[in-house]
């Protein structure tokens, strides 16, 4: 299986292994999150928001900040009626 993170600057001191686990954390989720947040999206705007959250990936409340994010990033500015917030 191949690996997607590369480990090999990991620390040998176990405090300083803590933080730098942490900052891989943050830079991966400071990718992460625009994607999800467009696939979240993507699925609201195509009708398909509640199977997307049956996923159980993440919670509902996640779900509408990435949407709201995601369409205010974008400068659409969509109004969506569709009762969910």
């Amino acid at each position: 299986m191949a690996k997607i993170l590369d480990l090999s600057g990991l620390p040998d001191d176990a405090m300083e292994r803590l933080v730098w686990l942490n900052g891989v954390l943050d830079a991966v989720k400071a990718q992460l999150d625009p994607v999800w947040a467009a696939a979240y999206y993507e699925a609201r705007l195509s009708g398909r928001l509640d199977e997307a959250e049956a996923l159980g990936f993440h919670s509902h409340k996640r779900v509408m900040a990435w949407t709201r994010q995601h369409n205010e990033a974008t400068g659409r500015l969509i109004r969506w009626g569709d009762k969910r917030g």
